[in-house]
């Protein structure tokens, strides 16, 4: 009796757990609504696994991948992301359209939990979404672009004639950004470079004058 008690809390604690991962709930955002609750199907393809609730380590591109045996062709897929600060870039060239909350129920636990795990401050996360485009056959490669490491993608698959969330992309299967992102300089920060290094040239030469003068005082 008492092994079956033990074996029934151990049997709910791993359900617990494996519910946590994978369960996302879909919730409506912009123009797409949910039709059902969604399988895990949409897969995100990068360069190794993180040993957090967001499983997938992701360079600036990286493929995304549908499983099963269903088509997608035609479909539309969007990108959704998650910053730990300001959202910022594009992938496949298409910039973020802002979102005021994540539209994966359950998802910001394991999003902040992910990165608490690898050591990322989140003062203020934003989110967004970007819709790549038309699917065809098989894997669909992502370029992102000056956006900063730590942000965390998600995929779902959304029918564009009716505005349906078709397929979402649970937890386990979500990357996050760990590669190198390509900045530019603000140009306010460029002519705060620019004045400083002027301001700097100007001491280093009233220094030298100083120092002429010095050594050419009193005559003998």
């Amino acid at each position: 009796m008492r092994a079956f008690k033990i074996c029934s809390i151990s049997l709910a604690i791993f359900l617990i757990t494996v519910l946590s991962a994978t369960a996302n709930t879909c919730n409506s955002f912009a123009s797409f609504t949910c039709s059902k609750a969604t399988p895990d199907v949409v897969h995100l393809v990068g360069t190794g696994t993180t040993g957090q609730s967001v499983g997938i380590l992701v360079g600036n591109t990286f493929n995304v991948t549908f499983m099963g045996n269903k088509s997608f062709v035609g479909d539309d897929l969007i990108i959704l992301a998650a910053a730990p600060n300001a959202l910022t870039g594009s992938v496949n060239g298409v910039s973020f359209s802002s979102l005021s909350s994540f539209p994966e129920g359950g998802a910001m636990g394991a999003i902040q939990d992910t990165w608490t795990g690898r050591g990322i401050l989140f003062n203020s996360p934003s989110f967004g979404y970007a819709n790549v485009g038309t699917i065809g056959s098989g894997t669909v490669s992502i370029s992102a672009s000056g956006v900063a490491a730590g942000t965390i993608f998600y995929a779902e698959v959304i029918n564009p004639t009716t505005g349906k969330v078709l397929y979402i992309t649970p937890n386990s299967e979500a990357g996050i950004l760990g590669g190198s992102t390509t900045t530019t300089p603000e140009p306010a920060s460029l002519t705060l470079l620019g004045t400083g290094l002027v301001g700097l040239a100007s001491v280093v030469r009233r220094k030298v004058t100083k120092d002429g003068k010095t050594k050419a005082s009193p005559k003998g």
